[in-house]
């Protein structure tokens, strides 16, 4: 697999010391750690959404730090997808509207409103929710709204998909029905770095960063290790092991 993402010696005073991580194409990484430990920053960092105050960051061969602040906004728009603990969907606009919005501001030209539509159905329909379509938001379940947000982080096909917390808002069953997509989303092909504090999601991918004090103090391959409750034991003893 080809290097997607490589963060080297990224600081943010206070808050991060000296990151250094590469995340190949396909891969799922987690990043876990107690709060303030910085994870969060991190991820922001790393998508653009924040500058350190030193290091570099490299996306598919571009180096982040040093574009202007509307140049890494069409980045994101264009290359990453980004999924939030706090939903941020629109309340005015019913879930397709939404889950379509990306794609009318990315205004490429290439994808008329029924090209988009098409799109926007298909991955509800992938996710299970294509009968929600003309539900306002505060019409479904906090899972199916989380699905949805899903759907609207792939609607510009990203390269990356960044997931803050994205379970934590959800009850245990809607919580293990959003990972099981992000699954699948990693198995067709898509690039996830998430940030978690759930040692069930994070076994949900194929290596676990440790973040404690801005520093990683620890990684995990799950590579080869099989699916079930073996491999969240793997993940639960090593967290131990770290003090988690």
């Amino acid at each position: 697999m080809s290097e997607l993402l490589v963060v080297e010696k990224l600081c943010k005073e206070g808050i991060l010391k000296n990151i250094s991580l590469t995340i190949k194409d396909g891969e799922a990484v987690a990043v876990m750690g107690p709060s303030g430990s910085g994870k969060s920053t991190l991820l922001y960092q790393v998508a653009g959404m924040d500058r350190g105050d030193s290091g570099e960051v490299w996306m598919d061969g571009t180096e982040i730090c040093s574009l202007s602040e509307d140049q890494r906004a069409r980045m994101r728009l264009e290359q990453m997808g980004f999924v939030f603990q706090q939903m941020n969907m629109l309340k005015n606009l019913n879930l397709i509207d939404n889950i379509m919005l990306p794609a009318c501001r990315l205004k490429k030209g290439k994808s008329s409103g029924t090209e988009i539509e098409h799109r926007a159905r298909m991955l509800m329909r992938k996710m299970g929710i294509e009968e929600l379509a003309q539900r306002k938001t505060n019409q479904v379940s906090g899972g199916q709204l989380q699905r949805a947000c899903i759907c609207r982080s792939m609607i510009n096909e990203p390269k990356i998909l960044f997931a803050d917390e994205p379970t934590g808002a959800l009850n245990q069953g809607a919580a293990q029905e959003v990972m099981k997509e992000f699954t699948r989303l990693n198995r067709e092909g898509t690039t996830i770095l998430i940030v978690t504090h759930d040692s069930r999601v994070a076994a949900g991918c194929n290596r676990i960063l440790y973040l404690l004090d801005g520093s990683i103090r620890g990684e995990l391959s799950l590579a080869g290790v099989a699916e079930g409750k073996d491999r969240e034991e793997k993940v639960n003893r090593w967290l131990a092991g770290l003090g988690w």
